[in-house]
């Protein structure tokens, strides 16, 4: 009778890395095969005490721009949708963190090519699949106001 071959240190060690090496590859994708997780959250109402953030004469109707609080590292993504209306996201990309600016048309981050939808903040290309963080903003005295 013979005895069934044990595995050898080699055959073990270097299965362990293939598994390891697959399973880090397959976390580092560009999330193509994961379904969006793209919904937009609801507009939220202005609630609290809102701060100022920019004056409506420095964002024209149809342009966006980077906005921070004054005394905060926050930082803030506006969209002038209209005379008066005002859109307001977190500056901060849903996929790596890294800072989301104005785009063409839309919103950008320049670390691994993400956009967002300037009108609902929502994942339009890229890896990022979250919408970003949407705030309550409004147009009030010529002025730009911000409820984080």
């Amino acid at each position: 009778m013979s005895t069934p071959a044990q595995p050898c240190r080699r055959l073990v060690l270097g299965s362990s890395l293939a598994v390891g090496a697959a399973a880090t590859l397959t976390a580092c994708g560009d999330g193509s095969s994961a379904a969006p997780d793209n919904n937009a959250k609801a507009v939220p109402e202005p609630s609290g005490d809102p701060v100022t953030v920019a004056d409506a004469a420095d964002l024209p109707v149809g342009t966006s721009v980077n906005v921070a609080r004054e005394g905060s590292k926050d930082a803030y993504l506006l969209y002038r949708k209209d005379e008066k209306t005002v859109l307001a996201y977190t500056s901060v990309c849903t996929h790596a963190g890294c800072r989301v600016g104005p785009g063409d048309g839309d919103f950008h981050c320049p670390c691994h090519d993400s956009h967002f939808s300037a009108e609902d903040g929502t994942a339009t290309a890229g890896p990022a699949r979250a919408a970003l963080t949407r705030y309550a903003a409004e147009v009030s005295n010529g002025k730009i106001l911000l409820y984080p």
